[in-house]
């Protein structure tokens, strides 16, 4: 009998969080993620909805009925699923990509999303998100050492 490895390289995975949004002149919102533990910064251009959105849950701004994102959280939920984790994992032609990772049972479920619509997800589930380390070494800015003494409140 005949045994073949196959080996896959696993990509590093950095934890951020979200640290500011920054209204952008023409429109939307520039999405700033901080690495856990680091000054490293992620900018990453969405809509004015989905910052919106986060502007909303990160300032507990509630709502009569269930908005967008609450909503899918509900029906991933009333599914039997859960959100394990998001990460931003392909950065192709200006864009970045991102996936939700679901648990139902013992199936894993990965949604391929954009980051903005993963991140609403999962920072109304309290779930960690994560970029992919290529992605986040070739784009990442370092905090000034000014602005590391400001205190950060959205």
């Amino acid at each position: 009998m005949k045994i073949i490895f196959i080996a896959f390289i696993l990509s590093k995975l950095i934890e951020v969080e979200v640290f500011d949004l920054i209204p952008q002149r023409e429109n939307g919102y520039a999405l700033v993620l901080k690495e856990i533990n680091s000054n490293s910064l992620l900018l990453i251009s969405i809509g004015e909805n989905e910052g919106v959105s986060i502007l909303r849950e990160l300032n507990k701004m509630e709502s009569k009925r269930p908005l967008t994102y609450e909503l899918i959280n509900n029906i991933i939920e009333k599914l039997g699923a859960k959100i394990e984790k998001v990460t931003i994992d392909k950065f192709e032609n200006e864009t970045f990509y991102a996936n939700i990772h679901l648990k139902q049972g013992n199936r894993k479920i990965m949604i391929d999303s954009r980051p903005s619509d993963a991140i609403n997800l999962a920072i109304r589930k309290k779930v960690k998100i994560y970029v992919e380390e290529k992605i986040f070494e070739k784009m990442k800015i370092e905090l000034k050492e000014e602005e590391k003494k400001k205190e950060f409140k959205l």
